[in-house]
C-alpha cells in the first residue's frame, strides 16, 4: 500500500514539474496604427506547437521551458516577423506590431466577351463529406491542387457546405503557389466567409477584394480552414476525388490526399 501512495505521489509531482516546466504567453497582435490584426499564425517553424490569435487580435500559447527559439507571427497582408526567445521569456504578455506588405499592382486586361472558366478541374465525383471538428484537428486547411497552361484572374471560389452545427463559424481560404515543395501564399487580402446553420445545403459563392492572376504552368493548392467559431460542433462539406493538400496552417505540416472539399476555382482568361 505504501509503495502504492509512493507512486501516485512521484507522478503528482511529475506532473506538477511538467507544469511548472511550461511557459503561457499571452498577448495582442496590432498593426502600425494600433488596430487589431485577427487569425494571425503564431508559433514555432515547422513545430508542433502554435495558435492562431482569435477575431480581436488576441492569442495565448503555451512553451515548453526547452525551447527557446523564436515566435513567428505571420498573415496574408502582413509581413511576417519574429519575436526572440529573449524578450517573450521575462514577459506574461505580449504586444506585436505587424508591418504592413508591399504590394505591387498587377495590370490585367480581360475581354469584354470573356466568360469566366473553371480552373481546378471539370471531372467531379462526389465521395459524401469531409469534416472540420472541434479545435484538434491536425490538418487545419484543406483543398485541390490544380495547374492551368495560362494565365489567369483569378474570380471566383465555389463551395458547397452540406452542414455546419457551430452557431457560427468563420472560413478562411488561402491561395499558395507551389514553390519546390514550399507552399507559398499568393494573396495580399484575407478571404474570409461567415456561415451558420442558415447556410446549410448552399453552395457558397465567395470573390476575392483583390486582383489575383494564376499563372500558366505553376502549380496551385487553394484551402478552406475554420478560423474562428461560436459554440460547439463540426462544418461539414461535400466530399470528391480530388489530389489534394491537408496542411496545419500555423505548423506548416502537410499530407497529399486523394479526396477533398468540392472546392471549384473560377478565372478569366488574360489577354484575350
Amino acid at each position: 500500500m505504501k509503495q502504492i501512495h509512493y507512486l501516485a505521489y512521484f507522478l503528482v509531482l511529475l506532473i506538477s514539474s511538467s507544469a511548472i516546466a511550461q511557459t503561457t504567453i499571452k498577448g495582442h497582435v496590432v498593426d502600425e496604427g494600433g488596430q487589431s490584426v485577427e487569425y494571425v499564425s503564431i508559433g514555432f517553424e515547422k513545430d508542433s506547437i502554435g495558435v492562431i490569435s482569435d477575431a480581436q487580435g488576441y492569442f495565448e500559447i503555451t512553451i515548453p521551458a526547452n525551447r527557446k527559439d523564436s515566435l513567428s507571427f505571420t498573415h496574408v497582408s502582413y509581413q511576417s516577423t519574429t519575436v526572440p526567445y529573449d524578450i517573450y521569456c521575462k514577459k506574461s504578455e505580449l504586444t506585436v506590431t505587424m508591418l504592413n506588405k508591399v504590394v505591387e499592382l498587377n495590370e490585367v486586361v480581360v475581354g469584354k466577351k470573356n466568360r469566366p472558366r473553371t480552373l481546378s478541374g471539370k471531372s467531379w465525383v462526389n465521395v459524401g463529406v469531409v469534416a472540420f471538428i472541434g479545435d484538434d484537428n491536425e490538418y487545419s486547411e484543406w483543398g485541390p491542387i490544380f495547374k492551368n497552361g495560362k494565365d489567369y484572374l483569378f474570380s471566383d471560389i465555389l463551395l458547397s457546405l452540406k452542414e455546419c452545427t457551430y452557431e457560427q463559424c468563420t472560413l478562411s481560404f488561402n491561395i499558395y503557389e507551389i514553390q519546390d515543395n514550399q507552399f507559398v501564399n499568393i494573396l495580399n487580402k484575407p478571404i474570409y466567409q461567415v456561415v451558420s446553420p442558415a447556410d446549410n445545403d448552399r453552395q457558397l459563392d465567395i470573390s476575392p477584394t483583390e486582383d489575383i492572376i494564376l499563372k500558366g504552368k505553376k502549380q496551385y493548392c487553394i484551402c478552406v480552414s475554420p478560423v474562428n467559431v461560436k459554440g460547439k460542433g463540426a462544418i461539414y462539406f461535400s466530399a470528391t476525388f480530388r489530389s489534394s493538400f491537408a496542411r496545419n496552417s500555423v505548423k506548416g505540416k502537410r499530407r497529399k490526399m486523394p479526396i477533398c472539399p468540392a472546392i471549384v476555382v473560377k478565372g478569366y482568361e488574360l489577354g484575350i
